[in-house]
């Protein structure tokens, strides 16, 4: 399939190829850009990217472990779909990781961490939707750094990457009011409460509530599409 004019080249940025290609791909496809379902061929992102295969190929590997294409014989990949049971599993697996580190990080946010995390909530209501929604993925982290471990991150940072497929789809930073954009600053001003406090069971259970219902509003919306 032809991809004129829905990527971006990065022939001429100067960073590592791989993780360039990597981060194009996956804008196109929490965009939308790249439809759940939509196929490529490793050729034709070449092209429009303007690099060799062997980027493509390891930026594909990479997307194809956080659950965002599906490769198909090394030669051309698929943009996974969007399904009520991934997405089920993916936050059923962040109750179970994420939250007790939450809860761990309590009494653990101090000096300059401290200041990290009120940092990011400001920036998470920028209206640049790329820095608010990148302050957001770094909050979330930042909220568990104290208690996680290499392993603990490296499962999360999955989870997290998967997640935001689903979560761009029902909060899209680029379409906001300045209300809703208050109301989410509010939302997540209560984790940073929690988060300062002395209480590690009343940030599980804010961690909880945000999560679930942000998993409700999410299962309604993809349920819609699968019909």
């Amino acid at each position: 399939m032809a991809l004129e004019g829905q990527l971006r080249s990065v022939a001429h940025q100067n960073s590592s190829a791989v993780d360039l290609v990597t981060a194009e791909i996956r804008r196109a496809v929490l965009t939308g850009t790249l439809a759940p379902g939509e196929q490529f061929s490793i050729r034709d992102l070449a092209g429009q990217l303007g690099v060799s295969h062997i980027p493509i190929r390891e930026a594909l590997r990479r997307l194809e472990s956080q659950g965002l294409v599906i490769l198909r014989q090394a030669r051309s990949a698929t943009v996974a779909t969007l399904t009520v049971a991934d997405m089920e599993a993916i936050y059923r697996l962040r109750y179970l990781i994420e939250v007790p580190l939450a809860a761990d990080s309590v009494g653990h946010h101090e000096g300059e961490h401290k200041r990290t995390l009120e940092s990011l909530l400001e920036h998470s209501r920028d209206i640049d939707p790329e820095v608010a929604w990148q302050a957001h993925y770094d909050f979330h982290a930042a909220l568990v750094r104290p208690a996680a471990n290499e392993w603990d991150e490296r499962m999360l940072q999955t989870l997290w990457m998967a997640a935001e497929r689903y979560t761009h789809l029902v909060f899209d930073p680029t379409r906001i009011t300045d209300e809703e954009r208050e109301r989410r600053y509010g939302r997540h001003r209560i984790l940073l409460d929690a988060a300062l406090g002395d209480d590690r069971d009343a940030m599980a259970s804010a961690l909880t509530d945000h999560l679930g219902a942000n998993a409700q509003r999410i299962h309604e919306h993809v349920r819609r599409l699968e019909k």
